[in-house]
């Protein structure tokens, strides 16, 4: 326990009342009174292992006593110093697992009972220990059986595994195995029936030699009787004229949200409107009398599945004179958080009381009034969507008051911990050696966010620089590792604070031994026989270019020659079935040896399918492209055949020496085929365009967007693959995937190179070198 002598500050509170509902409860108590000192605690919410952190400290006694503060923690060896009146800085040990601490302001003016303020941190070590690996959040039917599979792995021994449930009790089965600091575990849930949606949190607990680690999911049951939403809105709510307000929805749905739709029924309109966000803000409109407005919200869900609500928004006639406004820190709060309601009133030469109250029964010891500003400490409570009104009333001693309120919205911790996400997790960003690297990843949250912190999964590898900073919807993670020598993948978690509500978000990277990296480019398939060409490529992360490149031979394929080269053309010796992966290596000026590979398929048989067209090779020869009711046929054929490529109406056979042959059905303009030669390999890009490359890398397209497709492809670098569906279009550029809307950018890949963009259920997606996962960025 610490213990401090402050000198004591001097409140300007003239008077204050109010409470919960609607009721007055104006300050009446004699002058002689002596009055409790008050106490405000704000500042970091989180914390790592043995650092310091700053809070902002109030106090404030009314009456200039001398005030007595003593400091203490629920967790041993924390220390504090009082820096100043405003700050207490705080010191905290070592930990090796996630700590939540309650730290404890007891302050005393000698006079009252000492008033006791609370204030709770999350400690985290410096290194997370455990990476395990689960989805966020989980969908299944009510009456089910719920499976759901982790894996983990930790620094050291595990001693037990155990499953946790938070808001509901089910029955369940846990089965599973480890070994040493590696195991997994999967969990069978009987899921109970429901009416509506019930969402659930279920943790998995990984116990080993130093301590506990946590992977928390989302738990989605819906009624098993088919699709359910359910959309409410707050009964009323009353808004100043010219003011900005914010209305937020309750919904439950057993499938994603497509749209949002907001519609102010009558005249005059708000400014300023979010009609399509789920949130919907607004600047009321000016009236000369109080006015009542109906606003309704229309929300779709996937597979059509619409839901319909409506509410009152009650506009308050503008004030002419002295209008009196109120300012709220917080457009949307979470339990935990400090909302600041302040008004614009200075002068209380004319004031006999001040009254703040708030509705809907919330309680008064959550409430710290002054004359002009009303601090909420926002409580937890069990509905997740929370709506009031805050009133301010001023009554002059010339005669007469002013109300003015101003809405409060808030979410337990439940409803906030879910609405915490960050879009761009999945994409991995690069970290070379000995160069600060930061990355930007795009934060969501319905309420603002207090705080944001990094640590590193295991203790592999140890960081120079490994913070992150936040700003509106951007969280920017930097980091810088001078040491390390091997290329590896890197994971890392962020942990994000709001209120009480906390969130890990596991984030990766992708490192590197050195800033040279070469790409052998994409995968390819060719029938057996043929000859190939690789466009290799040397990215120098400072653009030096002054390295030899060397290509290997592998089984049954080689170089046709050994020239020193970025692009090679290959032969296959025998016309045989053949998985042939081909490296490009270097070495870069530390001397080392930098390596990357593509692997060429070569197959006598295979079938090619597109939208409408499956076409059948068979010992090395086109036999057949066929749809449910039509067969295409060919005016020329080649020689011998090396690609066949399909989509939409047209079907085209490139030749081993460089010929094109084409042709469609419907008018198809890719079966009028331009003088093409030497052309190396097709792409068959989208429905009615088609794009051949030649053995010095560049482009020629063919068909209706032909022009649009040539016009991306000169703005990129190398390009190795093209192809789009009816929205968008994508280019392996450099390596990287570039996804287009027109002639917009929406994706850009980072980390990994690309291995190669494939369409799954007319969704564009890609797979990066050596992993499994397709992942498709513009689906739904």
């Amino acid at each position: 326990m610490r213990k401090i002598l402050l000198a004591s500050l001097v409140g300007l509170l003239t008077a204050c009342g109010g409470g919960s509902g609607s009721s007055s409860n104006d300050d009446q108590r004699p002058p002689t009174q002596n009055r409790a000192p008050t106490v405000t605690l704000s500042g970091n919410t989180l914390a790592i292992s043995a650092e310091s952190i700053t809070l902002n400290t109030a106090f404030n006694d009314p009456d200039n006593d001398q005030l007595t503060v003593n400091w203490s923690s629920s967790l041993t060896g924390v220390q504090f110093d009082q820096a100043s009146l405003a700050t207490t800085i705080v010191k905290f040990p070592t930990v090796t697992e996630k700590q939540n601490i309650t730290l404890t302001c007891e302050v005393s003016d000698g006079v009252n009972p000492a008033v006791t303020k609370t204030y709770s941190i999350t400690l985290y070590p410096v290194i997370a220990g455990a990476n395990i690996v689960m989805e966020d959040s989980y969908a299944f039917s009510s009456g089910s059986t719920a499976t759901i599979n982790a894996t983990f792995e930790t620094d050291t021994e595990i001693q037990d595994v155990m499953w946790e449930f938070e808001g509901i009790d089910l029955s369940y089965e846990a089965s599973g195995s480890t070994t040493h600091n590696k195991g997994e575990s999967t969990l069978k849930i009987e899921l109970p029936d429901v009416s509506e949606v019930t969402e659930f949190k279920v943790t998995l607990k990984v116990v080993t030699d130093n301590g506990a680690h946590t992977r928390s999911a989302t738990m989605k049951v819906s009624p098993a009787d088919g699709p359910t939403l359910s959309v409410s809105l707050p009964e009323q709510i009353t808004v100043s004229s010219a003011k900005e307000a914010s209305i937020v929805p309750t919904i439950a749905h057993s499938d994603e949200i497509e749209s949002y739709s907001w519609q102010w029924q009558q005249s005059p309109q708000p400014s300023e409107q979010t009609s399509s966000n789920k949130v919907y803000k607004f600047v009321a409109p000016v009236v000369a009398q109080d006015t009542t407005f109906d606003l309704s919200l229309k929300v779709t869900m996937k597979g059509g599945v619409t839901e319909t609500a409506t509410t009152k928004v009650n506009v308050k006639k503008q004030v002419t004179q002295n209008p009196i406004t109120l300012t709220s820190s917080h457009d949307v709060a979470a339990s935990g958080q400090t909302v600041v309601v302040t008004s614009n009133v200075t002068d209380f030469s004319d004031v006999e009381s001040v009254t703040w109250s708030v509705n809907n029964q919330f309680d008064d010891q959550y409430l710290t009034k002054e004359n002009s500003k009303l601090t909420i400490q926002v409580p937890e409570v069990e509905s997740y969507n929370n709506f009031h009104n805050i009133s301010y009333t001023v009554k002059y001693k010339s005669g007469g008051s002013v109300t003015e309120t101003q809405p409060f919205t808030f979410h337990n911790t439940v409803a906030t911990r879910g609405a915490i996400d960050i879009i761009n997790k999945d994409q991995r960003f690069d970290i070379y050696p000995k160069r600060e690297v930061t990355h930007n990843y795009n934060l969501t949250s319905a309420v603002p966010i207090d705080d944001i912190r990094i640590v590193a999964i295991t203790n592999l590898h140890t960081y120079d620089i490994l913070e992150v900073s936040h700003d509106n919807n951007t969280a920017t993670v930097k980091v810088l590792d001078n040491e390390y020598l091997a290329s590896s993948f890197r994971a890392f978690d962020l942990i994000i604070k709001a209120g009480f509500a906390e969130k890990e978000i596991k984030v990766y990277a992708e490192s590197y031994n050195s800033l040279l990296r070469t790409y052998a480019g994409v995968n390819e398939t060719y029938v057996s026989g043929s000859n190939f060409y690789l466009f290799g490529q040397l990215n120098h992360l400072e653009g030096n270019t002054d390295y030899v490149p060397a290509w290997d031979n592998s089984g049954g394929v080689s170089k046709v020659s050994n020239d020193v080269a970025l692009f090679t053309e290959y032969r296959q010796i025998l016309p045989q079935n053949d998985e042939a992966r081909l490296s490009l290596y270097t070495r870069d000026e530390a001397d080392t040896f930098v390596t990357n590979s593509a692997q060429i398929t070569l197959a006598k048989n295979l079938e090619v399918e597109g939208e409408h067209y499956r076409c059948t090779v068979e010992d090395t020869a086109l036999s057949k492209c066929t749809s449910s009711n039509s067969l295409l046929n060919f005016e020329t054929q080649p020689d011998q055949l090396k690609q066949v490529v399909t989509r939409g109406y047209y079907a085209c056979q490139l030749g081993n020496a460089g010929d094109v042959h084409c042709a469609g059905f419907n008018d198809s303009p890719v079966a009028q085929v331009p003088t093409l030669e030497n052309v190396v390999k097709l792409n068959a890009v989208n429905y009615d365009t088609a794009c051949a490359q030649f053995a010095n890398a560049s482009w020629q397209c063919w068909g209706s967007a032909a022009a649009s497709i040539e016009q991306l492809i000169a703005q990129s670098g190398l390009v190795h693959q093209i192809l789009g569906n009816h929205t968008h279009t994508c280019l392996v550029s450099d390596g990287n995937l570039v996804c287009y809307a027109g002639n917009e950018v929406v994706f850009q890949s980072t980390g990994d190179y690309i291995e190669n963009i494939v369409l799954d259920d007319g969704e564009l997606c890609y797979r990066t070198q050596g992993s499994n996962i397709l992942n498709c960025p513009m689906k739904d």
